[in-house]
């Protein structure tokens, strides 16, 4: 990346320590959503994961255990896929990164871009927070989604495509001020988490 014009305090990576392998992050446009179409990709700060590189003894104990069970339980649905998202954003207009009543902040943001797409309210965990005015790179979190037919309601249809997550996530969130945008979306195993997964912090 070239070096920054702006101060970044937190900028996460969080990545596999299994994995070598090197991914692309494709950047959002302000067209119309068209999950067809793949825009350029630089290489990605993510790396790929899969069922093996996640190891149970690598889960927190004691409060945080605890914390990430009750994230997790959504995901142990087998109707429900866990998506890891790296979001970019100018950290200006929002109150911070975690939810707060009456304020705009990163999460809710996401969470209303989200709900948009896929109909239903969904629960974001970030690897990092961030304070009001501060600005990021790269945040991760996870969230978990469950693909719920619009045309039958209650029929459960196969999990979107990272690309197609990326994609009609960005065209809500630039209805939204354009502050912020998905660089990457992918496919993670329902026990990894955002926050407790994270081997780098910057």
């Amino acid at each position: 990346l070239p070096k920054p014009l702006l101060a970044i305090p937190y900028a996460t990576r969080a990545m596999s320590a299994a994995s070598s392998d090197s991914a692309e992050i494709a950047t959002g446009s302000k067209r119309p959503f068209d999950p067809s179409l793949a825009d350029p990709s630089p290489p990605s700060k993510l790396q790929r994961f899969s069922q093996s590189d996640i190891s149970p003894a690598d889960a927190d104990s004691g409060g945080e255990a605890g914390a990430e069970s009750e994230a997790m339980a959504g995901a142990r649905l087998s109707r429900t896929q866990r998506y890891l998202v790296a979001v970019e954003y100018d950290g200006t207009r929002f109150s911070g990164s975690q939810q707060q009543p009456n304020q705009r902040t990163v999460v809710g943001v996401l969470k209303e871009a989200f709900h948009k797409f896929i109909g239903q309210p969904v629960s974001i965990f970030c690897s990092s927070r961030t304070d009001a005015g501060v600005h990021a790179l790269s945040n991760v979190c996870h969230v978990d989604v469950e693909r719920i037919s619009k045309r039958k309601p209650g029929e459960v249809l196969p999990p979107h495509d990272p690309e197609v997550v990326k994609c009609a996530v960005n065209h809500f969130l630039h209805k939204n001020e354009g502050d912020i945008m998905v660089t990457d979306v992918r496919c993670v195993a329902p026990d990894f988490h955002a926050r407790y997964k994270a081997l780098e912090r910057t």
